[in-house]
């Protein structure tokens, strides 16, 4: 009988190269999981050891699991394939035994001028394969190609250009200080990763099971029942309440995509329009408050800022983003001849059972509050996770059965891989730079490149992030531009936080960007549609993702800086702006069809509503009345189904 047989695994047909396993080996991976959650629970209570065993710890319980539940490549597995990750498993587990053996030596270790033994360099040098296999597993070879990048530098900077000329240091020197310094490999990524990002996903995993997602859901089904292409704007609606939270594009994908991409289908939607439309929602979560898929803790730690001041800079940009992907739906959904359903034919909202279950979003409640209040994140996190076990008992006891919790702490072990394992290879690349301070010579090249031009460095900077995210969960591509990239805009005078976020941004949405469109790829999965072609529709679909950044680097009042006057004044003009970008990209304008030409002139309205000031606003309005005029005597009215 084949290895593979006796140890009862399957292969997931959906997933790539995950493996899964029914038999005994498959509670080994629950126990591995449920203990990597109870550990990171446990020192959200009481506090973290130190960063010497705690970040290893968290390293070693993602490569234990990684390599049981990813195959190396994505053909079937054999017994010589299995007997191998058995092995880089139990190196994993050996990393983490002799650093905690040598601790007392390792923790006193001084960069050049503590000796390190044969056998010390042999464990760090297996730690960072180990770290990059699982991560060419889990996520692609895009970040294993950018640390490849830094380390060569590092070792030979002193060969390369001018511009980026460096003093090389040794390959002994390298690996030393990227092991046992605080700010090497097991540095600030890591610590983050260990920390904020792995309880928000434990959240997520406890909200799902709830019944706090499926909520959402619902609400969001009953608000758009009655509307014109309802099912897309569920999932608009759906998508941005849970993505929030889940912190992951393609997790969210998922999620929800199962539920409502069937919808948008059987409503008449084109498959990848329905994947597209999932994964641009999906994506967006990243930048909606309040957690915005955990990057925003990132952000504030990063800046030194409080929660607050980056969800309240964000607010107005998320909503301008989703009534963007509304407007193009809407649009869509006219296009295809959709209306909307008679009062008669609506499904009636229950309000009153809506009320009674009006308590499933006191978890995000609590964590807003809490946050809001100045209390750590871990202690957020913590009571948010106790108030949704609290409200999960209250909706369906069973959900939070002693049975139910360690399903729910398994889950949150397993999720937790593929987003650790790029957050960690990351850790490479900011690593190296913390060492050669590389990040301040990229940061002159982009400036020099740019001649002195602000909107150069924007799109500098837009490319750079782009290419970097490419394959990356929102977390990691946000930290590998951010030691560098901001710097490079606040040269020109660019606020820290709205650097920052212009990084974000480009960040987050390289999940719909071909040609590595991760998220938009899943939902094409889910959709039967073909990936490019969904990854294509998802860029015209969010297109104001790529626009929304430039216009708040110029205009402040849309990070509600100013006075209230200019706030609401940008905050409309740039609200009609968004119809405006919406019909010029959809060719409709209320429900009418447009010609090129004027597709071409009610784009020109929208740059020029979305762009804030007086004089862009009267040069829209004139546009915007121009377009009236012609839509109202001129244009055809879109047929609708009958």
């Amino acid at each position: 009988m084949k290895l593979a047989e006796r140890l009862k695994i399957t292969n997931s047909e959906d997933a790539g190269g995950t493996r899964k396993f029914n038999g005994g080996l498959d509670r080994v991976i629950s126990v591995i999981a449920i203990a990597m959650t109870v550990y990171h629970l446990y020192v959200a209570i009481f506090g973290l050891p130190e960063w010497l065993v705690h970040r290893p710890l968290h390293v070693a319980f993602f490569l234990c699991l990684g390599f049981l539940m990813y195959r190396g490549s994505k053909k079937k597995d054999r017994g010589a394939g299995i007997v191998i990750d058995l092995i880089l498993a139990a190196s994993a587990v050996f990393v983490y035994i002799y650093i905690l053996m040598n601790f007392e030596r390792l923790s006193r270790y001084m960069f050049m001028v503590t000796k390190l033994t044969a056998m010390d360099y042999f464990v760090i040098v297996l730690t960072f394969l180990l770290i990059l296999e699982i991560t060419r597993r889990t996520t692609g070879w895009s970040i294993i190609i950018v640390a490849a990048v830094f380390v060569i530098y590092t070792l030979y900077a002193k060969y390369m250009p001018p511009a980026i000329r460096g003093a090389s240091v040794s390959l002994k020197n390298y690996l030393a200080y990227m092991f046992c310094v605080s700010d090497g490999l097991f540095g600030s990524t890591v610590n983050i990763s260990s920390t904020y990002v792995f309880l928000f996903i434990v959240f997520g995993c406890f909200l799902e099971a709830s019944g706090v997602g499926k909520f959402f859901i619902d609400f969001a089904t009953h608000c758009t029942s009655g509307l014109r292409g309802g099912p897309a704007k569920a999932s608009i609606l759906a998508s941005g309440l849970f993505g929030s939270i889940s912190g992951s594009a393609v997790a969210n994908v998922y999620a929800t995509g199962t539920f409502t991409i069937p919808l948008m289908k059987k409503a008449g939607f084109k498959n990848e329009v329905a994947g597209a439309t999932e994964a641009v929602a999906s994506s967006g979560g990243a930048i909606m408050p309040p957690v915005m898929g955990s990057t925003a803790f990132l952000m504030a730690d990063f800046l030194g800022v409080s929660y607050a001041a980056i969800c309240r800079a964000a607010l107005i940009p998320a909503i301008l983003y989703y009534l963007s992907l509304w407007f193009m739906l809407d649009m869509e959904a006219c296009r295809l001849g959709m209306k909307k359903l008679p009062k008669s034919e609506r499904s009636e909202f229950d309000w009153k059972s809506f009320f009674k279950q009006i308590y499933m979003v006191a978890p995000i409640v609590v964590i807003i509050v809490v946050l809001l209040m100045g209390k750590s994140v871990f202690r957020a996190a913590f009571l948010a996770i106790l108030t949704t076990i609290a409200v999960g008992l209250i909706h369906d006891p069973k959900s939070m059965s002693p049975k139910a919790l360690l399903k729910i702490l398994d889950d949150s072990g397993r999720s937790a891989v593929t987003i650790a394992a790029p957050l960690t290879c990351a850790a490479i690349v900011v690593g190296t730079i913390n060492l050669t301070g590389v990040g301040l010579k990229l940061t002159t090249i982009i400036m020099r490149l740019a001649s002195g031009s602000l909107p150069l460095v924007l799109l500098l900077t837009m490319i750079l992030t782009i290419i970097l995210g490419m394959g990356l969960p929102t977390p990691a591509a946000y930290m590998l531009v951010a030691v560098f990239a901001p710097t490079a805009l606040t040269s020109f005078g660019v606020p820290a936080l709205t650097a920052h976020l212009f990084c974000f941004y480009y960040a987050a949405f390289s999940t719909i960007t071909p040609p590595v469109a991760m998220a938009a790829y899943a939902g094409g999965n889910l959709a039967g549609a073909p990936a490019a072609k969904t990854g294509w529709t998802s860029c015209r679909l969010g297109i104001a993702a790529y626009i929304i950044p430039w216009i708040f680097t110029f205009s402040s009042a849309l990070l509600l800086e100013g006075s209230i006057l200019m706030i609401v004044q940008s905050a409309v003009t740039a609200i009609i702006g968004c119809y405006a970008l919406a019909g010029g990209v959809q060719g409709i304008f209320l429900d009418r069809k447009l010609n090129w030409f004027m597709r071409i002139v009610t784009l020109v309205c929208a740059l020029c509503m979305i762009i804030s000031g007086t004089v862009t606003d009267l040069i829209g309005l004139a546009l915007l009345a121009v377009i009236i005029g012609y839509v109202k005597f001129f244009a055809k009215r879109q047929p609708t189904l009958a």
